[in-house]
């Protein structure tokens, strides 16, 4: 098997959760696996120009074509595996070009983008679509001709992550990333009013925690992590899809409390709600509360990481994931 590694790409806070799912593959010592690396301006070029080819030749044929360019080098046909933040087809090129086994693991997967998604497993005939999103996978799979969309969640690696003891936190509230703005504008002064320490994203674009150093350590030194899935705060984009994603995992590594919205899907997950569900009514007295009665929540902080460290790492989505497409 051969996971697709790109070198070279402009950095996002977004590529360190891609990062740690690749790390937990390469660091396999059962499994026999290696890494193929592009560099960025390579993969563009490859994509482009496979588009390009595609408005003369049917992908059968150009895939014919690019192996027998390669037959020289390659003695057997590899079982390609690519990780994907949203449809960047790009990264997956110049090896989805050649015959063999391709599969894609894919996070981001909206419903604007579902035909986009749909075109391309059935252009590159893939065999097999791992979707981040249980709803997603469920519609995409609903109008695939074949059955090649499967639910996995993401999940994080808790080795990466830190917590201080709780008497030692102290950052009241925190809110990484896209805000819930309706819920930020009831709470942001009431807390300021209140002497809490409130961390969030005051000027658009301009991330809390500019490093992933930083980034650690802010949320080992948070209290209450603020979560809502993608559905609340862009629902132009989400749409009716909520999901779990990493940041409910990476709070809840860090022992924080997590306040806002558990996804369903979540909560299925889980086999209980580990979120504190917020009152709109009054969501400054629920914060003041909540941090004058912090010990109270421990016992359900500690289950919660108790249930990430035993169920949601990487390394049992990847044991998933290669059972099936081994």
């Amino acid at each position: 098997m051969k996971l697709i590694i790109n070198i070279g790409k402009r950095y996002h806070v977004s590529f360190d959760t891609v990062k740690e799912f690749e790390e937990t593959i390469t660091s396999d010592k059962i499994n026999s696996l290696t890494t193929v690396q592009t560099h960025r301006y390579i993969y563009k070029a490859s994509y482009l120009f496979w588009q390009k080819m595609k408005k003369h030749y049917s992908t059968m044929k150009l895939v014919t074509i690019f192996n027998t360019l390669y037959s020289k080098t390659r003695k057997t046909e590899p079982n390609y595996f690519c990780i994907l933040m949203g449809p960047n087809w790009e990264k997956c090129f110049p090896y989805f070009m050649l015959s063999g086994k391709k599969s894609i693991y894919l996070f981001d997967a909206w419903p604007t983008q579902h035909k986009n998604i749909l075109r391309f497993a059935n252009s590159m005939n893939l065999d097999h679509v791992f979707v981040s999103s249980s709803q997603s996978a469920l519609a995409l799979q609903s109008i695939a001709p074949k059955p090649v969309f499967t639910w996995i969640p993401e999940a994080i690696n808790p080795a990466l992550y830190r917590y201080y003891d709780y008497k030692n936190k102290d950052i009241d509230v925190l809110a990484l990333g896209r805000k819930f703005d309706i819920y930020h504008n009831k709470i942001v002064n009431g807390l300021k009013n209140n002497q809490r320490s409130y961390l969030y994203e005051e000027i658009k674009g301009i991330i809390v925690f500019p490093t992933r150093e930083e980034f650690i350590l802010g949320l080992a030194r948070t209290k209450i992590s603020i979560c809502f899935p993608s559905s609340i705060t862009h629902p132009e984009r989400s749409e009716n899809i909520e999901t779990m994603t990493v940041r409910y995992l990476q709070s809840m590594a860090s022992k924080c409390l997590i306040l806002g919205q558990a996804p369903k899907e979540m909560i299925n997950l889980f086999g209980y709600n580990p979120v504190i569900e917020i009152n709109m009514d009054d969501p400054v007295k629920q914060l003041d509360y909540l941090l004058d009665h912090f010990e109270d929540c421990i016992p359900l902080i500690e289950k919660n990481y108790s249930t990430v460290i035993e169920q949601h790492t990487w390394q049992k989505r990847w044991e998933k994931i290669h059972e099936i497409i081994k």
